[in-house]
């Protein structure tokens, strides 16, 4: 039986993921969690072969968590299971140590392959989402900024808060902070103002 975490902080979509990879018959869930802190004790406790997480999460970024929750349980297999796409992102998943990448909207049947397929020790990809980490590698890394990072960058420059871009874009303001997170972390900067400086130099603004 392959024993698996959900972490992600939508009880909505914890509870049908539960009942949908319970339906394969050779996986079990046994927890779920809506945040990091919570991730780390169910895993703690748990030992699960395979975690599914957000990375989108109250607490943290998902991807920087991966390092602590394979350093309570090596052998957790993670799947990143997330509702944004883009090359950058599935990239820095990859790197980070997460073992597969899957969009939301995913039929179940491909989701259990691939809870199968790490619970083996395999990293396994879904098609589309292995074409666009192909893409990124190729790709020069001063390109890498999605349009929407481009816009939210353009609009740090300009001095906006984050409360502000929010409110500008229509969007919400955790989600405007994990886009600034994902362009300081692949422009390499350490905060905003360098951030711009970096995006001025490279010509992204």
């Amino acid at each position: 039986m392959i024993r698996v975490v959900i972490v992600d902080d939508h009880p909505v979509v914890r509870d049908g993921l539960a009942a949908n990879l319970g339906d394969a018959g050779d996986v079990q869930v046994v927890g779920t969690a809506g945040d990091i802190a919570a991730a780390r004790e169910l895993v703690r406790r748990e030992r699960p072969d395979v975690l599914l997480l957000d990375l989108e999460l109250p607490d943290g970024n998902g991807l920087d968590a991966i390092a602590t929750l394979r350093a309570i349980e090596p052998k957790l297999g993670i799947v990143v299971f997330t509702a944004y796409g883009g090359e950058n992102r599935i990239e820095r998943a990859i790197a980070a140590g997460g073992d597969s990448y899957v969009l939301k909207g995913t039929p179940s049947d491909e989701l259990v392959a691939i809870v199968r397929a790490v619970s083996r020790g395999e990293t396994q990809l879904p098609t589309d989402v292995a074409g666009q980490l192909a893409r990124a590698v190729r790709a020069p890394r001063a390109l890498r900024l999605t349009d929407r990072e481009r816009e939210i960058l353009a609009l740090v420059a300009a001095g906006h808060s984050n409360r502000a871009i929010a409110e500008r874009l229509g969007i919400g303001e955790r989600t405007v902070k994990f886009h600034v997170s994902e362009i300081l972390a692949r422009l390499g900067a350490g905060n905003r103002a360098q951030a711009v400086a970096l995006a001025t130099e490279r010509g992204l603004l």
